[in-house]
C-alpha cells in the first residue's frame, strides 16, 4: 500500500526534528496524553505557518502519519512525486476545478484503508492557509472521511479525531516560540444515530464541533473589526501575565495570550462603551508609538535601565570576534537561504525556508568546507572544524538576535528619557483590566 512506513522518511525526520528544536527557542507540547495512535485517527489542527505547522504534529506522533494538502501543490510531477515520499496526498477543492471534485474519492477510499491500519492521518480543516490569530470556517472533509468509514464498519472502528491548535507569538521569528495543544478526542461513534437517519446533517454536527473545539485551543480573534488593536493588546498585557499570573507555567504565552482575547471579548459582549474607550486609547498609544519609532513588541511597560543595556553591550563586543568567526563561515549557508527564500513572493514561507535550509544547506556546507579544510590541512583540522563551522554559526545566530534585542531595548531606554510625559501617558493607554 502506498504511504507505508518509510526508513527515509524516518531519517528526514530525525534531521528536521532537531533543526526544528534549534529554529525555535521554546516549543511546547500539551494535551499528549489525548493521543491514542492505537485508534484510527485524525489530526485536524489549524494552519497558520506553511510546513512548520506539519513539522510540528509530526514530532508528536510515533508513528508516520499521512498528511492532506491542497491538490494545486501537486501539479509538477517532481512536486507530486516528492510530495507522495513525505507521505502527502492530494485533496481537490472547487477553486481547483469543479471537474477535478470527484479525484477525491480515490483520496477519501486510500484515507479509508490507512485508518483501517491505524496509520494517523492529518489536514488542515480551515481548507486553507490563515497566518491570522483566527480560525477560519471548519470544512466537511473530515466529516466526508471518516463517517463513511466507520459507517461501513459498523461504527466499531473507536476512529478519533483530534483537534489541535497551533500558536506562534512570533510568527516570523527566528529563535521564537511554538505552541501545540491536543483537545480532547472526538469520538466518531458517537455520531451514529445521527448519521443513520440523516449523513448530512451528522457531518454537519461533527464539523460544528471539531470546529468549536478547535477555537478553544487557539488564540482567535473572530472581531476583525479590530484585529489590530487585539495584536497591540496581546503584545503590550501578555508579557505581564507571563511574568505575573502565568509564571512558570509550561504554555504561558499562550494562556496570556487567550486571556487578554477573551478579556476585550467581553468586554465588546458586555460593555461597549469600554471597549471603544479602550480601542481608542490603543490606537491612541499605536500612534505615539510611531512617531518615536517604537512598535508594539517593543518593552515600554519595564524599559531596561542604562546600566543593563550596558552590561549588554559589553557582552555583544567581547563576543563579537566569535560571532565574526560564525558570520564568515556560515556566509555560503546565508547566501543559499536568500536565494531560496527569494523564490518565495509569501511572507508565510520564512520559517519554512529556515528551517529546509538548517536540514539540507547548512549540512551540505559544513560537509564541503570540512572537506576542504581537511586538504589543505590535516583530518583532525576537518574533524574538529565539522563541529566548530555549525556550533559558532549557530551562535552568530544567537549574537545577532541579542543585538537587534540591545537596539530596541536602548531606543526605547531614550523614549523614556527624552520624553517621560508621553511614555508615562503611554504606559496607562495601554493597559487593560483582566478578569
Amino acid at each position: 500500500m502506498k504511504y507505508e512506513y518509510s526508513k527515509g522518511y524516518e531519517i528526514v525526520r530525525f534531521f528536521e526534528r532537531i533543526t526544528l528544536n534549534l529554529h525555535y527557542r521554546k516549543i511546547v507540547y500539551k494535551g499528549t496524553e489525548n493521543i491514542n495512535e492505537d485508534h484510527p485517527v485524525i489530526f485536524a489542527s489549524n494552519h497558520r505557518n506553511a510546513v512548520i505547522d506539519p513539522f510540528l504534529l509530526l514530532n508528536a506522533c510515533k508513528k508516520e502519519p499521512v498528511f492532506l494538502a491542497r491538490a494545486d501543490v501537486f501539479r509538477k510531477p517532481t512536486v507530486a512525486a516528492i510530495m507522495k515520499w513525505l507521505h502527502i496526498m492530494p485533496v481537490y477543492r472547487i477553486r481547483d476545478g469543479v471537474e477535478n471534485l470527484g479525484n477525491n474519492n480515490e483520496s477519501f477510499r486510500l484515507s479509508g484503508e490507512l485508518l483501517k491500519k491505524r496509520i494517523p492521518m492529518a489536514l488542515y480543516p480551515e481548507g486553507r492557509h490563515n497566518p491570522k490569530m483566527s480560525l477560519l470556517p471548519v470544512q466537511k472533509a473530515i466529516s466526508r472521511i471518516v463517517l463513511p468509514i466507520e459507517a461501513s464498519e459498523d461504527f466499531t472502528l473507536n476512529s478519533e479525531v483530534i483537534p489541535v491548535g497551533v500558536y506562534y507569538p512570533d510568527i516570523f521569528g527566528f529563535l521564537s516560540d511554538a505552541y501545540v495543544v491536543f483537545g480532547k478526542p472526538i469520538q466518531v461513534a458517537d455520531y451514529r444515530k445521527q448519521y443513520e437517519e440523516n449523513p448530512n446533517m451528522a457531518a454537519n454536527s461533527l464539523r460544528h464541533d471539531l470546529e468549536n473545539s478547535m477555537k478553544r485551543l487557539i488564540v482567535n480573534i473572530w472581531n476583525d473589526a479590530f484585529y489590530d488593536e487585539y495584536v497591540w493588546a496581546i503584545d503590550w498585557n501578555a508579557p505581564q501575565l507571563v511574568r505575573g499570573k502565568y509564571a512558570g507555567k509550561q504554555e504561558d504565552y499562550l494562556l496570556a495570550s487567550q486571556e487578554v482575547v477573551h478579556t476585550l471579548d467581553e468586554m465588546f459582549h458586555r460593555d461597549r462603551p469600554s471597549f471603544d474607550t479602550h480601542i481608542e486609547n490603543f490606537r491612541r498609544a499605536e500612534s505615539i508609538l510611531k512617531k518615536h519609532r517604537l512598535t508594539s513588541r517593543d518593552n515600554v511597560l519595564k524599559p531596561a535601565s542604562t546600566v543593563l543595556i550596558v552590561l549588554h553591550l559589553l557582552l555583544l563586543i567581547v563576543s563579537l570576534p566569535l560571532a565574526v568567526f560564525g558570520f564568515v563561515n556560515g556566509i555560503f549557508p546565508i547566501i543559499g537561504y536568500r536565494k531560496l527564500l527569494g523564490l518565495f513572493k509569501d511572507d508565510q514561507f520564512i520559517p519554512t525556508v529556515r528551517v529546509v535550509s538548517g536540514m539540507f544547506i547548512v549540512p551540505a556546507f559544513v560537509v564541503i568546507q570540512s572537506l576542504i579544510v581537511g586538504l589543505v590541512f590535516n583530518g583532525w583540522w576537518a574533524f574538529a572544524y565539522s563541529f566548530l563551522m555549525p556550533a559558532t554559526f549557530y551562535f552568530a545566530c544567537w549574537w545577532r538576535k541579542w543585538a537587534k534585542s540591545l537596539a530596541r531595548k536602548w531606543c526605547v531606554n531614550r523614549f523614556v528619557k527624552k520624553f517621560p510625559d508621553s511614555w508615562r501617558e503611554l504606559t496607562e493607554l495601554i493597559k487593560i483590566n483582566h478578569s
